[in-house]
């Protein structure tokens, strides 16, 4: 693809910073961009995971309290 479409799919002020860090240089920000893509899904997953294990560290918490099918957190309040 080349440059131009790049921006115009993604907007012109969304490529000017990666533009900025590749002095310019249009192919160097395009595979900045691309590299920031492949860092975003990594975090991603990392954070899905992060996500999931926190839900159920809360749940194993609040089961013993509220029940296995409860989600009436007034008990909690009270």
């Amino acid at each position: 693809m080349e440059y131009l479409e790049f921006e115009r799919v993604l907007s012109a002020k969304r490529m000017q910073r990666y533009k900025d860090a590749a002095n310019g240089d249009t192919r160097k920000a395009m595979a900045l961009y691309r590299y920031n893509l492949r860092l975003s899904q990594e975090m991603f997953t990392i954070v899905s995971c992060f996500e999931v294990a926190l839900r159920n560290a809360i749940d194993s918490l609040l089961v013993p309290s509220l029940g296995e099918n409860s989600m009436n957190l007034t008990r909690l309040i009270v």
